[in-house]
């Protein structure tokens, strides 16, 4: 295991890095072109009154069981949702709509839903559906939360279909230009690993230089997933490294189950330099160029050089949960897409999650650069 480790403590310990990341967020833009997929959901929120907290509302569950419970809510109606819409929003929330994006997923079955065209619209330059979403109840916790899901539509996002919905010519149009290409929720769509592998190796055979995209991969929720479907997945991320740069993001949780899968022993493990140890342990077996895992408190990069880990900007009480991750994923393709290195890759990723949960808002790649600033000297609110 690669023991060249980095762990900053708290915004203070960055002090040196601070300036130059926020000198790169605020540089001028180069035109970025890329991809985003491949779901779609319509989540409908719930937010949990009594009880509020995950902690309390377990054992209140398990001494109901075989009876009944009734538990005080607020439902807060129907979003657009899905890791890859929320995703894409915020990667175009962040570059303020100065970057070629075009969407691919489940979001309508031969039309897009009125729910993701009035979402997606003014965000992104082509949509294309590959069939009708699928839904999630999201139980919204002070702590956490928990999604419900009918993933039933999943199955139809498959390769063929993307070829019959995009076509040939025009995908590859987007391939050549593409610099980046977001790519998240594995777990959910049995499919999409076949889509994964076939983009890598339509980059190569259109002679797309080699590490030239940005190829931002998070899994998701993969605990139902058999493990030869985790196998199969592994060796797909060799291929696909071998085309482009690759992030393969994990939260905690996930990160436990695939440090597990691959025989380490990490679960319940929270401490920052257990966590480093666990983004090294995975880095270190499977063939991607950066591994990045993102607790609630801080984020890591186990990349070429290293494993880093940076704090968060800590929100006691979050506005909102539910598209953190995908915040915090948006933030660090942008960072990459701007030449920041491992450090200010996911502290740009913590900047952005730490905005988006504070206000329910995407940040802009200013208003990250002004988060951290007001971070680094202790004027940081719980609101924005």
């Amino acid at each position: 295991m690669n023991s060249n480790f980095t762990i900053y403590k708290n915004i203070e310990d960055l002090s040196d890095r601070v300036e130059d990341v926020r000198k790169c967020l605020t540089a001028p833009l180069d035109n970025f072109s890329g991809l985003c997929g491949f779901d779609g959901f319509i989540d409908t929120f719930i937010r949990m009154e009594d009880p509020s907290s995950m902690k309390s509302f377990g054992p209140r569950v398990l001494a109901a069981a075989g009876i009944a419970a009734s538990f005080r809510v607020k439902n807060k109606g129907d979003k657009f949702g899905g890791n890859g819409p929320l995703f894409a929003g915020a990667l175009s929330d962040i570059f303020e709509r100065n970057i070629n994006l075009s969407y691919i997923g489940a979001i309508g079955k031969d039309k897009v839903t009125p729910l993701f065209e009035n979402a997606l619209k003014d965000k992104v330059d082509n949509i294309y559906t590959l069939a009708e979403p699928a839904h999630s109840d999201c139980l919204e916790f002070s702590d956490g939360k928990i999604m419900l899901n009918d993933l039933s539509s999943c199955a139809e996002v498959t390769w063929e279909r993307l070829l019959e919905v995009v076509g040939s010519d025009k995908l590859d149009e987007h391939l050549q230009e593409a610099d980046y290409i977001g790519a998240v929720n594995w777990g959910k769509l049995e499919n999409v690993g076949e889509i994964w592998k076939n983009i890598a190796l339509r980059l190569s055979e259109l002679k797309v230089p080699e590490k030239k995209v940005h190829f931002f991969m998070d899994l998701a929720e993969f605990e139902q997933r058999p493990p030869k479907d985790i196998t199969e997945l592994i060796e797909t991320l060799s291929l696909i490294t071998n085309q482009t740069t690759t992030m393969l993001s994990f939260n905690l949780k996930e990160a436990w189950e695939m440090g597990e899968f691959l025989g380490g022993e990490f679960r319940g493990k929270k401490a920052p330099e257990d966590v480093t140890k666990l983004a090294s342990f995975i880095k270190e077996k499977i063939d991607v160029d950066k591994v990045i895992i993102h607790p609630n408190d801080g984020a890591i990069c186990a990349g070429e050089e290293g494993t880093v880990y940076v704090p968060g900007p800590y929100c006691k009480e979050p506005l909102i949960s539910t598209g953190a991750g995908d915040n915090f994923g948006a933030g660090c393709l942008a960072a990459s897409l701007k030449g920041l290195d491992d450090t200010g890759i996911i502290l740009t990723g913590v900047c952005a999650s730490g905005h988006f949960v504070r206000s329910g808002n995407s940040p802009s790649l200013k208003e990250m650069s002004s988060l951290l600033k007001n971070w680094q000297s202790g004027k940081l609110p719980e609101r924005l």
